[in-house]
């Protein structure tokens, strides 16, 4: 059973006088796009990293200020805003190195009251930025970064695999309509 199991899965490339060369290189592609799929692996784990390293780097050149609000923040969260936790958006104040006063918008959490205190992050220029990643965020990322570029390998691998495919039954098809259209014609029959 195994020894004609073995048999019939390799049969491209055993000799056979009615094997094409489309089936020839359909067996290399097939090959091909395997060899490609190993691939997928690699290229997430590298791209994970590459997505944990670029979030961990949005921290660079920033710093944490202490601010104060400067109205009363919103009770209630706004849902589908990009994030998942219960900040909201309100008006801060805070002093820059030079003493300075600034005011600006900032996500806080909800419910603060005006004067309290809250946490912002500040470039070099004292701009405002979001919070930066945590270390697991950050791994987060990069794991689901990683994923869809090993995903992204099979699906763009599977596609090509079944395009070509394709075209090879189609001339595969065009090139049997020919011998039958030949045969016909050998044998002295004639089509209306």
């Amino acid at each position: 059973m195994l020894k004609t199991a073995g048999r019939v899965l390799l049969w491209r490339w055993r000799r056979n006088p009615l094997k094409r060369r489309s089936d020839i290189a359909e067996a290399w592609i097939a090959v091909a796009a395997a060899m490609l799929m190993l691939t997928a692996p690699a290229v997430g784990v590298v791209m994970a990293g590459v997505g944990e390293r670029a979030a961990l780097d949005q921290a660079q050149g920033l710093h944490r200020s202490a601010a104060h609000l400067v109205e009363d923040a919103s009770a209630t969260p706004v849902r589908f805003s990009g994030t998942a936790d219960d900040d909201v958006w309100a008006t801060v104040w805070w002093t820059m190195s030079d003493g300075s006063p600034r005011t600006g918008q900032a996500r806080v959490a909800a419910g603060g009251e005006a004067g309290s205190s809250t946490t912002v992050w500040l470039d070099d220029a004292g701009r405002l930025h979001p919070a930066p990643p945590t270390p697991a965020q950050a791994r987060s990322q990069g794991a689901a970064l990683g994923a869809a570029a090993g995903a992204g390998v099979c699906v763009l691998v599977t596609g090509i695999r079944w395009a070509v495919r394709v075209r090879l039954d189609v001339r595969r098809g065009t090139q049997w309509d020919r011998a039958w259209a030949e045969f016909d014609a050998n044998r002295g029959h004639r089509h209306a």
